[in-house]
């Protein structure tokens, strides 16, 4: 069986997004935004901050850490772009863990 390159494309990319989608949320200590407060959003293959946009790729599990997924990220912001990697796990309250540019944090869901 023959598949149209278009469909094994369109698998491939959908593979991949899945381990991001599982993050899909609102995550924040503040749940408005306000300036560099504002909260992280994580939809599809997409992670938000203020001011910065990135794009979540090569998804690795990170095994012994249920949920955990490594991820590279190519990123753009105040005229610039860059590209760097991100942990990201559940908590156990439904908010996320972030390890990002040097900084853990643990968010809490907003929406």
């Amino acid at each position: 069986m023959r598949l149209v390159p278009a469909l094994v494309a369109a698998a491939v990319t959908a593979a991949s997004a899945a381990p991001a989608m599982a993050f899909d949320g609102i995550y924040g200590e503040r749940c408005t935004p306000q300036g560099d407060d504002a909260p992280v959003t994580v939809r599809g293959d997409r992670i938000e901050f203020y001011e910065t946009g990135c794009q979540m790729t090569n998804p690795v599990r990170v095994r012994g850490l249920e949920g955990a997924v490594l991820f590279d990220l190519r990123c753009s912001g105040e005229g610039e772009t860059w590209e760097e990697r991100a942990f990201l796990q559940p908590d156990r309250d439904g908010g996320l863990i972030l390890v990002w540019r040097g900084l853990a944090m643990m968010l809490p869901r907003c929406d």
